[in-house]
């Protein structure tokens, strides 16, 4: 069991410290390009295909390590807090990480196909799309992965409430 924190611990932390380093970068970039404007000495002529890979990465790797803390805005979460039993607040909960277990499965799939027959490559660095498009199935694998780690928590409360939320 503690390997599996350790994990979950590194996965997370590796998750955050690729999303903080993907964002400066853009930040980074985006300055620059607002001062070229100023100061013409260069040109960012390749600017719109690395923001396109870095905004993307940031949104999906993003997404995975809010989703691994459930950090993000769950619609069974407000509906939940109505309901006075803890049985029902659990089957609730399973409904929704069920649908969304539905979901991600569902965008793996076709992200994956999507990066697996990808064949184009960007206008100024020839980076192939495919690398492009390679943070969502990695992403949606995290969140399919967790997901499923909520459902079974889910279906173990459902059993035996222990209402700690």
């Amino acid at each position: 069991m503690k390997f599996l924190e350790r994990l979950d611990a590194a996965v997370l932390a590796a998750l955050k410290l690729l999303t903080i380093g993907l964002f400066s970068a853009l930040m980074l970039i985006l300055t620059a390009n607002v001062f070229v404007r100023f100061v013409p000495i260069l040109s960012l002529h390749w600017l719109d295909e690395i923001v396109e890979l870095l905004f993307a990465a940031l949104v999906f790797y993003g997404s995975a390590a809010l989703w691994i803390l459930e950090g993000h805005f769950q619609a069974g979460e407000w509906l939940a807090k109505s309901l006075k039993s803890p049985r029902m607040r659990a089957a609730l909960r399973l409904a929704v990480d069920l649908g969304s277990l539905l979901f991600l499965a569902v965008f793996f799939r076709y992200s994956f196909q999507l990066v697996r027959r990808s064949m184009e490559v960007t206008a100024v660095f020839l980076i192939p799309k495919r690398v492009l498009y390679s943070c969502m199935p990695l992403s949606s694998a995290v969140m399919l992965f967790y997901s499923l780690r909520f459902v079974l928590r889910d279906f173990r409360e459902l059993r035996t409430p222990t209402d700690t939320r």
